[in-house]
């Protein structure tokens, strides 16, 4: 995965300044951040043959950005974090989970991924794709073991548009999560 990685990867400049701030925040600077770092970092050729192109669940460019960022995340088991993937299809449009864990910092990542319909579709995507998090118990305790602090990411996009929504949550006494300003900001 690694060899992949850095093949995915190897055109990118700065890669560790966005990962950094996705892991360790705060969240709303990587919010602000990732759409144009996706734009000047992924090929416009590899998103789609052309600009108006209609992209459907089974046109290959559209899984693109999914699996560009999924080899920048695949540089992060060097820093000490954890990653799992579960793929999933259907509802409206392709979409991917990410789970990166750091069980040093006591911390998580969850990351949820939308490919929007129209570029119109980027924000309300990615709340959907936050909201989702929370509906289908993604912080669930027993997958989330010993985990403190938790970043959530909620992200659309569109060929190179791209929109991200994210929160900050801690584990309080009563194993609560509870949503908290980024420490980092």
């Amino acid at each position: 995965m690694s060899d992949w990685a850095s093949w995915i990867t190897g055109s990118v400049q700065n890669v560790w300044g966005i990962l950094n701030i996705c892991v360790r925040g705060p969240v709303n600077t990587f919010a602000a951040q990732w759409p144009d770092f996706m734009q000047q970092n992924l090929d416009p050729k590899a998103v789609a043959k052309a600009r108006g192109a209609l992209l459907s669940s089974k046109t290959p460019e559209r899984g693109i950005y999914q699996v560009f960022l999924l080899g920048l995340m695949y540089c992060l088991p060097s820093e000490g974090w954890e990653i799992s993937i579960e793929r999933r299809g259907g509802g409206s449009g392709c979409y991917t989970g990410i789970r990166l864990v750091s069980k040093e910092t006591k911390s998580a990542v969850l990351m949820e991924v939308k490919s929007s319909e129209k570029e119109e579709d980027i924000e309300r995507d990615s709340l959907v794709a936050l909201d989702q998090m929370d509906r289908k118990n993604y912080r669930n305790r027993y997958g989330l073991f010993g985990i403190r602090f938790l970043r959530e990411y909620g992200i659309a996009n569109y060929h190179l548009e791209s929109c991200v929504n994210g929160r900050y949550m801690e584990l309080d006494s009563q194993s609560q999560w509870v949503q908290k300003d980024d420490p980092a900001t």
